[in-house]
C-alpha cells in the first residue's frame, strides 16, 4: 500500500472495488480522494474511468495530462487540478469507477525522479 492509499479514510476505501492492488472509486469518493491527496501533497498523476462488470473492468477513458516535475507543491497543484477537471468532464453514473494513480514526493524520488 502506498502513501496515497494509506492517507484515505474508510469512508473512501470501503465503497471501492479492488482490481488487483488498485482501488476503483465511485465518483464522489474519487473527488474526495483528490482533495485528501492535495492536502497531503500527493500528486494524482492520472485518472482512468471504468465500467464495473461482473467479470472485471471495462475501460472507458483515461486522462491525458502530464507535467514535468517542478517544485513539488506546484507539481501537486497542477496534477490534482487536472484530475479534478477530468472527473468533472467524465462524470459517469452508477456502475462506473475511477482509478487514481498517485505518488508522494518520497515515492516519486525512489523512482529516480526529482521535482
Amino acid at each position: 500500500m502506498g502513501d496515497f492509499e494509506t492517507s484515505l479514510p474508510d469512508e473512501i476505501t470501503l465503497p471501492a472495488v479492488r482490481s488487483g492492488e488498485e482501488l476503483v472509486l465511485p465518483i464522489e469518493q474519487a473527488r474526495r480522494a483528490i482533495e485528501i491527496a492535495t492536502k497531503n501533497l500527493i500528486a494524482v498523476l492520472g485518472v482512468e474511468a471504468f465500467r464495473i462488470l461482473d467479470d472485471g473492468l471495462g475501460a472507458v477513458t483515461y486522462s491525458g495530462y502530464g507535467f514535468e516535475p517542478s517544485e513539488w507543491t506546484e507539481f501537486v497543484r497542477a496534477n490534482n487540478d487536472e484530475a479534478r477537471r477530468f472527473l468533472v468532464s467524465n462524470r459517469l453514473g452508477d456502475g462506473y469507477g475511477y482509478i487514481l494513480t498517485a505518488t508522494s514526493e518520497q515515492e516519486f524520488r525512489r523512482l529516480g525522479k526529482s521535482p
